[in-house]
């Protein structure tokens, strides 16, 4: 009998670089398909993040930061703090790792979120 729930992870790194920079990576275990619902990124520079599936090599996945603050989604005078949606289905065995593009090299923590529904068999 298969099982389902909601989950998100919150992954961070300090970036201190306009260079794309790994944030941190999660994987999906291989008894379990994923919906990714939402994403979040931030980081005090400004930006763009992205998301990579390796099981989807030739999805893009960039989006433009939701902030430049990481510990709040309604951070006032921040701009949209809002969590983009998503649709990305991912079956395990998989890595979905988040990056992150400054605009400027101001040394600081990177924040990105991925919510998802899990389906485990």
């Amino acid at each position: 009998m298969a099982s389902t729930w909601s989950d998100s992870r919150v992954l961070s790194a300090t970036v201190a670089s306009t260079a794309e920079t790994e944030v941190g990576s999660v994987n999906v275990p291989s008894n379990q398909t994923w919906l990714i619902n939402g994403l979040f990124g931030a980081h005090a520079q400004g930006g763009t993040f992205r998301i990579a599936i390796d099981s989807i090599p030739g999805m893009n996945g960039v989006r433009i930061q939701n902030s430049v603050d990481g510990n709040t989604l309604s951070a006032g005078g921040n701009g949209s703090s809002e969590i983009y949606p998503a649709n990305f289905v991912v079956q395990g065995p998989a890595t979905v790792t988040m990056f992150t593009s400054n605009l400027a090299a101001g040394s600081a923590t990177a924040t990105a979120m991925i919510n998802y529904q899990v389906t485990q068999s």
